[in-house]
């Protein structure tokens, strides 16, 4: 039997709010008695309020929460992204020079390490001095001038992080020549507890029982991507993207044998509002003889 959506959420913020408040009982006629963030988020939420909600989450972590209450924050922003994939979740428009603006966390394993990234990328039609996102209340974790191709895509990003990007609370301010700097605040969920995808041998991979049907998401993505290890632009020589049916194994390809450097993500995406925030774990290692061995 399907759940409704008011009945799916009531189930939801129970289970939030017991958490919450798991050493005292309570009943529903005083549930919204307490004035606090808290409280007042899961009644915004019960209200299909979601832009409200997102407010007070992001009040509520500049409070600096306990470990109980961050992961109670985190349960109702999930919560709340449910509705439609977090595009109602903030109605702050984009500036017309800053159409498209992305999130990505990352993790990247290759055979030796695993690379903690973040990065900011986007669409331009000025020219971006700089790009800094600090997690609060003053941690920075990514400051500088972007990459700017022809078209007007930038990117930044970290070079290495010390620890996962956790859930909580930051500041992204950009700052463009002869344009007002764009300042907005980003809201991110737990990263993923767990590796999903791994190695096999150097052209087969596993990938752990992904829930593909992500609700008003889109389904997770695989990219896969080769690139020439001789070639210093590291743009990839091949590419594939897949939402449905994923490949366990690299196809035969029509290159020259050699040394190549082999990719494989998997991707997920929501919003907030109109800025995407993607979380990729990613697998990397060098491979040779692609083409006509076996």
């Amino acid at each position: 039997m399907r759940i409704n959506k008011p009945k799916r959420w009531l189930m939801g913020l129970l289970l939030v709010h017991s958490t919450l408040f798991s050493s005292s009982a309570f009943a529903a006629s005083d549930w919204f008695i307490s004035k606090d963030l808290y409280t007042m988020a899961h009644k915004e939420l019960l209200e299909d309020n979601t832009a409200a909600v997102f407010q007070t989450i992001i009040q509520a972590w500049q409070q600096s929460p306990n470990s109980v209450q961050a992961n109670n924050l985190d349960q109702l922003l999930n919560l709340a992204i449910s509705e439609d994939c977090g595009h109602s979740l903030e109605r702050k428009v984009l500036p017309t020079w800053l159409p498209k603006l992305s999130i990505e966390r990352q993790v990247e394993q290759n055979l030796n390490q695993q690379l903690l990234k973040i990065s900011v990328v986007g669409l331009t039609r000025s020219d971006i001095t700089n790009i800094s996102l600090t997690k609060w209340p003053n941690k920075p974790l990514l400051q500088g001038a972007p990459f700017i191709d022809d078209g007007g895509f930038f990117s930044v990003e970290t070079q290495r992080l010390g620890e996962p990007v956790s859930a909580g609370l930051y500041k992204l301010s950009i700052t463009a020549v002869n344009q007002p700097e764009w300042v907005g605040w980003i809201v991110l969920t737990a990263p993923a507890d767990k590796q999903e995808i791994s190695w096999k041998d150097s052209k087969t991979w596993r990938i752990d029982n992904i829930d593909k049907n992500s609700g008003n998401c889109p389904s997770p993505t695989l990219s896969t991507k080769l690139y020439d290890l001789n070639d210093t632009t590291w743009h990839a020589i091949w590419s594939q993207e897949s939402d449905s049916n994923w490949p366990t194994t690299l196809p035969k390809l029509s290159f020259p044998e050699g040394r190549y450097w082999l990719s494989v993500g998997v991707i997920k995406t929501r919003w907030q509002g109109e800025i995407s925030i993607l979380d990729i774990q990613r697998i990397t290692r060098p491979v040779d003889y692609v083409g006509d061995d076996d």
